[in-house]
């Protein structure tokens, strides 16, 4: 059944734009509804299944005769050029629900033709009823949706001609389970309630420089809520239609060549995990076999990011991509390399400590271990071979291989030795033996872990060179002792029964004989991994291998996308970095600003890529914020304080004041927020709100609280377990990086939960943030010193 076209009440009270607009708009979905009926009629058969085509033409050429070869491969080859063209085997139907998202009218200049064209996820071509639906991936067309304005005058290279033309008409579109519900145009922003009538968008379609004095949604200073019952926002928290968003800077992004790295530095809201994602059904798109999805990896700061994009990325048709936490990835890779190391992790590691492991004194430490090791293979196995025959040329034979690996660098010199007749066998035979047996000791980096780990010369010594003042004489004292902890160290090494099982039998650690001295290695079985060492264990076993393997396969990806990376140290990103394959396809996405980790040792992006192997990548800045409204943001930038760049200024959309509410005690905030939140969740009941403390036991007194006032839809979120459904979430702010509310309440900004230090300016910032239409903040108790005066004085209408 077609869609019917809407009754002309249905538009009256819009403007004589918006009828125009919303009516032709309406026209058109109706025609691409009739179009759909008639090809969901179509019979199955005559569904074109391009890849088994393909195998058709295979098994005829496997069994034709010679004179009908050359034929049957020109039709595969126009086959596999269709297939590539469409991106898919089959040609995927349209979604009546969503079947596009942006409306373009072009003219081109040299034809004066005109044409409408729609933007979708899939391809529909035009069969003379005039709908053409293009895939945002793939046409060439939709670069002119991304690129150019309503009344642009476009020119582009495709396929090797140049095309020229006018941009009659740019509009993006919400098409929701079959019904046009928002049409965004320069004209204006028009909106369909529920009832199916429309109206004009309070508000414009987009974030504006000009904040738009007097469009501001404007409601009662204490009302929690900017939205009608018609208009309130969407039940599915899960994904909105963000595709129709994307706007030129981030289409240029998501469009980057496939190798390379691309590090998009963003504030709060401005898409930089939708450009990070979109990247990835891009790049799938254009090479399926190359970036198929289990040969790609997204790693996000927390679990609630991860709950979350795993609904978004099989939206935009990519199905099977890994998205984990670092910590995850790298627990579940340990243990599939079953290493001869306690894999468990302990509690409590000592802050020095993990400052000290996240550190980039780390990287220089490991690079340090292992050159010093090779370069004493080297002088063993000049001592080896002596003065012998041959021995000069087995000596360079090793130097030659310096760029490998060092258990690469071993093997190679040892195939290299065995086919060397030119050296005499009683050479050849003892640098041999000790490179047989050097094989094996720099095979296994458990023993190079119990170095790093143990040695206090060496962590002393890498610590005065590489961070000189960082870490105080009691914080080196802290490190030095926790790590010995890790084994001891026994001057008598006689007592067999003393040394631990291993590797099921008892072995003398041939590590330790690294700090000069003969020793027996213990571990505690009671004494497992600080968190840290995840990372300094892959990154030894990169090093010395060449890469991680498992299985005698190297482990690699052919994408990875790090989300959130300032929260990472420079080791971690290091081991995601070599983890990827030669063509080096990276997406880098974070904002200094929303940082929650504060010893992992990130200063800034510039340091971050040096420590990490890549000074030289450019930075891509994002400068429009799709979810907090200015109000929002200005508040957040006096948060920061000197912390704020000012020349990462975001243009950011008008909206409802922030509203700032003083007490006496907790019991009254809660009252009135009852109050408040009673109402909202009857008004509007889809909306999502979050009530966000600083400390989880804060937000239990107020979960408890609420409950007893009969709040409905009330969820305590302690672990990151959001549902991603409408009703109210209280938690604290370590659990909400990353996530968008329709609504969020900052609860108690005191001076003594958020004192003026710069963690606090991080983390208020981050809390802020979460918010995309309304923020209140109540507090009991004396204001922290970074609100600014006019908003605690006034409360509000910043």
């Amino acid at each position: 059944m077609s869609l019917p076209i809407p009754e002309p009440d249905r538009l009256d009270q819009l403007s004589s734009d918006g009828q125009r607009i919303v009516g032709e708009e309406l026209e058109i979905l109706h025609r691409v509804h009739e179009r759909l009926v008639r090809e969901a009629n179509t019979k199955p058969e005559q569904i074109e299944d391009l890849d088994a085509q393909l195998i058709e033409l295979r098994d005829a050429i496997a069994e034709a005769k010679e004179e009908d070869v050359a034929s049957l491969i020109d039709q595969m080859h126009q086959v596999a050029a269709l297939s590539r063209t469409r991106g898919q085997g089959r040609d995927i139907p349209i979604d009546p629900k969503s079947p596009y998202f942006g409306h373009l009218r072009i003219r081109e200049a040299r034809t004066r033709r005109v044409r409408d064209v729609l933007v979708g996820k899939h391809t529909l071509l035009d069969d003379g009823d005039g709908v053409t639906i293009v895939d945002w991936r793939n046409a060439p067309v939709s670069r002119l949706y991304y690129r150019y304005e309503e009344e642009d005058e476009y020119e582009e290279e495709f396929d090797e001609r140049s095309i020229e033309g006018d941009i009659l008409i740019r509009r993006s579109l919400a098409v929701m389970d079959g019904d046009l519900r928002r049409v965004s145009a320069p004209q204006g922003t028009y909106v369909s309630d529920r009832r199916g009538r429309w109206r004009d968008a309070v508000g414009g379609a987009k974030p504006t420089l000009a904040g738009g004095v007097g469009a501001a949604s404007r409601v009662s200073r204490s009302q929690l809520g900017v939205h009608s019952e018609d208009d309130a926002p969407r039940a599915d928290k899960h994904l909105q239609e963000i595709t129709a968003l994307i706007d030129r800077e981030q289409f240029t992004m998501i469009t980057q060549p496939e190798s390379g790295i691309v590090l998009i530095q963003g504030g709060a809201g401005s898409g930089k995990t939708t450009v990070a994602l979109h990247r990835v059904a891009y790049l799938n798109y254009q090479d399926p076999a190359r970036f198929a999805p289990s040969k790609m990896l997204v790693v996000v700061f927390n679990e609630a990011l991860v709950e979350y994009i795993k609904h978004v990325i099989p939206s935009l048709g990519v199905e099977g991509v890994a998205v984990t936490t670092y910590r995850r990835w790298s627990a579940q890779l340990l243990r599939r390399i079953q290493l001869r190391l306690p894999l468990q992790h302990v509690d409590g590691t000592p802050d020095a400590v993990s400052r000290f492991k996240k550190h980039p004194v780390m990287i220089k430490m490991i690079d340090a271990l292992v050159a010093e090791q090779l370069q004493a293979a080297e002088d063993e196995l000049r001592a080896r071979v002596g003065e012998r025959e041959g021995a000069p040329a087995i000596i360079e034979l090793w130097r030659r291989n310096r760029r490998l690996a060092p258990v690469i660098r071993v093997e190679r010199v040892l195939d290299n030795l065995r086919a060397a007749r030119d050296i005499p066998a009683v050479t050849r035979t003892a640098a041999e033996t000790f490179l047989r047996g050097l094989r094996e000791e720099i095979r296994d980096i458990c023993d190079d872990w119990l170095e790093l780990m143990t040695n206090g010369e060496a962590i002393r010594a890498a610590i005065a060179e590489h961070a000189p003042g960082v870490f105080s004489d009691h914080d080196i004292n802290t490190i030095v002792r926790w790590c010995a902890r890790k084994a001891d160290l026994e001057d008598d090494g006689d007592d067999e029964d003393d040394v631990a099982e291993l590797d099921g039998e008892d072995e003398e650690s041939e590590g330790v004989k690294a700090l000069g001295r003969r020793a027996k290695v213990e571990v505690r079985p009671t004494i497992g991994l600080d968190g840290e060492d995840d990372a300094i264990i892959l990154r030894l076993l990169q090093v010395k291998h060449g890469g991680i393997f498992v299985g005698n396969r190297r482990f690699e990806y052919e994408h990875i996308v790090i989300d959130e990376a300032q929260d990472l140290c420079p080791l971690e990103v290091r081991v995601l970095l070599d983890c990827v394959s030669d063509g080096r396809s990276v997406t880098i996405a974070g904002d200094r600003a929303q940082k929650m980790i504060f010893d992992n040792g990130f200063s800034d992006w510039p340091q971050l890529l040096a420590d990490a192997g890549l000074p030289h990548v450019a930075i891509q800045p994002l400068k429009i914020t799709y979810r907090s409204t200015r109000q929002i943001m200005a508040l957040s930038q006096k948060i920061l304080g000197p912390l704020h760049d000012p020349s990462d200024e975001l243009v950011a959309r008008d909206g409802a004041p922030v509203s700032f509410f003083s007490f006496t005690e907790i019991g009254e905030s809660v009252a009135f927020l009852a109050e408040a939140l009673r109402s909202l969740m009857q008004r509007e009941p889809t909306a999502s709100v979050a009530l966000i403390t600083r400390y989880p036991q804060q937000a239990d007194v107020y979960f408890e609280s609420l409950r007893i006032a009969e709040v409905p839809k009330l969820r305590r979120v302690g672990r990151q377990n959001f549902t991603f459904t409408p009703g109210i979430d209280v938690t604290d702010v370590r659990q909400v990086k990353g996530l968008e509310f329709d609504y969020v309440v900052v609860l108690d900004p005191t001076a003594q939960n958020y004192p003026d230090v710069i963690e606090s300016r991080h983390l208020l910032h981050i809390a802020l943030t979460r918010a995309a239409h309304q923020l209140w903040m109540t507090c009991a108790g004396t204001p922290s010193r970074l609100l600014p005066d006019e908003l605690v004085i006034e409360g509000g209408d910043l």
